[in-house]
């Protein structure tokens, strides 16, 4: 299954390392004083998210319907002590790049929806930050 963005390629035709897709966010978030778990919900479009990490270190929980659906959603991220409850983690003043996972096998049905929806891909992603408050800045793809 190929849904997330490609490698931008040069003039030359060779794969340029190391950069972003060039496209466009579909959706932008910016959390500050993140020290409680936040859920951000993902665009029918999004297959990629960025994410910088300002003031603190950042831990991520990728969030099925069924879990944003009950009332534990926001508890699903590191809630604390000895609590080990992420998927990702994202160092103080770091940005870094996700393609969003497969949550559930989909098979396409050909009608119009969005391609995180028809690949079954993740709906949603929760962040907090390990300890006290920073930032966490998000870019969707």
């Amino acid at each position: 299954m190929n849904y997330a963005p490609t490698t931008p390629f040069g003039k030359d035709n060779y794969p340029k390392v190391g950069y972003v897709p060039a496209k466009v966010a579909l959706a932008s978030q910016n959390k500050e004083n993140a020290s409680a778990s936040s859920i951000l919900l993902l665009t029918h479009d999004t297959t990629e998210i960025e994410v910088a990490a300002s003031g603190q270190n950042v831990a991520g929980k990728w969030l099925t319907q069924a879990v944003i659906d009950s009332s534990v959603a926001g508890t699903s991220v590191l809630t604390g002590a000895g609590t080990t409850n992420y998927d990702f983690t994202i160092g103080n003043n770091t940005v870094r790049r996700f393609i969003v996972p497969v949550a559930t096998f989909s098979q396409s049905s050909g009608s119009v929806q969005g391609v995180n929806r028809e690949y079954g891909l993740y709906p949603a992603v929760a962040f907090k930050t390990f300890a006290g408050t920073g930032s966490v800045l998000t870019g969707q793809f």
